[in-house]
């Protein structure tokens, strides 16, 4: 008896032994030819967009991982179709738990919706490997990168056409109200979004490509667009300054599609001036906003109307886009008027923060109410 258990002793000291080996050499030789790369489906989307965040995972060795979690963060902005992979704090934190065999690479798919417009970066992955008998755990971090640029959406057209074209009566010769208010002068290339009603065929024929037609604006007036990203409260009211966001995209492209030079300015932290007209313009917008920032730091709206009444082109249509209605913000506005300017303030109203009640009757007329 005495015989067995000796046996069955030293059995089990060898056992453990050569586990603690096998585990111990595991630990050694894990990270040779692993790997891990994460990449965005495209650089480029739209808010509202569908994309897939590609995982791929490389093992270029015969030892097999039975085990292992890549971790990473990454916007809580990124909905991910499958949050039981990951946690949503301020940040979105996910943890996919795979196996990967001797020289296998395995990919995957994760796929989520940009809820909302900005630039987003993964720059860091954690690897979490287990041992063969799940004895011991290894973490490793691994340096990846990978970014996309979110552009904002447009908003209803439906709701902003109306607000768009009084816009256009007021800056054209008078007219019918229902008749186009645009003459057909010239031509340029076509952009995706141009009405195939547009499209001048004989022009089109003899370039090559696609050529619309361009309309008949006054001389010497073009659009200004000032947003205001300066919230209505205390709290910052992303609902209300993302919208404005959107609003001033959707105006520079109803403009840029009827030919009409834009230019765009907005406070939000470091602040921005575009101006111009043509498909790089457009680019050029859309990425500026996607980019802009407001959260800390915006600056005061009642400066940048102050600066457009000093020096400002009269003969240039003024779009407001603001939520607040401060008493500064609308005596500033008050004074552009008073001067003549032809002008239109939009004023977005969301998360129960109405400043519809303070607007000034001398601004009134000029004043859209916009509910997000």
């Amino acid at each position: 008896m005495g015989s067995v258990i000796f046996v069955a002793g030293v059995t089990m000291a060898v056992l453990v032994l050569w586990v603690n080996i096998i585990s111990l050499r595991f630990g050694k030789t894990w990270k040779e030819g692993f790997g891990v790369e994460l990449s965005f489906s495209q650089e480029q989307a739209a808010e509202g967009e569908p994309m897939y965040l590609f995982e791929t995972i490389m093992n270029d060795k015969k030892q097999a991982l039975p085990a292992v979690s890549v971790k990473f963060k990454t916007s809580r902005y990124l909905k991910f179709a499958d949050e039981a992979g990951g946690m949503v704090s301020d940040y979105y934190y996910r943890n996919d738990v795979l196996s990967v065999q001797g020289y296998e690479k395995v990919r995957r798919s994760c796929r989520f919706v940009c809820m909302r417009r900005g630039e987003y970066e993964v720059n860091e992955a954690e690897l979490v490997v287990q041992d063969p008998f799940l004895l011991r755990q290894y973490v490793e971090k691994s340096e990846v990168s990978t970014k996309l640029i979110v552009y904002p959406s447009f908003v209803s057209a439906q709701r902003l056409l109306p607000v768009f074209n009084r816009s256009i009566g007021e800056m054209m010769t008078k007219r019918p109200v229902f008749e186009d208010p645009f003459e057909y002068v010239g031509v340029r290339e076509y952009m995706p979004g141009d009405s195939m009603n547009r499209i001048h065929w004989k022009v089109s024929a003899k370039q090559g490509k696609w050529q619309v037609k361009t309309s008949a604006y006054k001389a010497g007036s073009p659009v200004t667009i000032l947003v205001n990203l300066e919230s209505p409260g205390v709290f910052v009211n992303e609902t209300a300054m993302e919208e404005s966001i959107r609003l001033a995209y959707s105006l520079v492209w109803l403009f840029e599609e009827h030919g009409i030079a834009t230019t765009l300015i907005a406070n939000g932290e470091t602040g921005c001036h575009v101006e111009g007209l043509g498909r790089a313009h457009l680019g050029n917008v859309r990425k500026t906003l996607a980019c802009i920032s407001y959260k800390t730091n915006c600056k005061k709206g009642a400066a940048m109307l102050k600066k457009e009444w000093e020096t400002g082109d009269d003969a240039s249509y003024l779009f407001v886009i603001s939520a607040a209605a401060k008493e500064e913000i609308q005596e500033e506005i008050e004074k552009i008027h008073r001067r003549g300017r032809e002008m239109t303030w939009i004023l977005p109203i969301a998360g129960g923060e109405d400043e519809s009640s303070k607007i000034h009757s001398a601004v009134r007329k000029d004043c859209v109410l916009w509910k997000c």
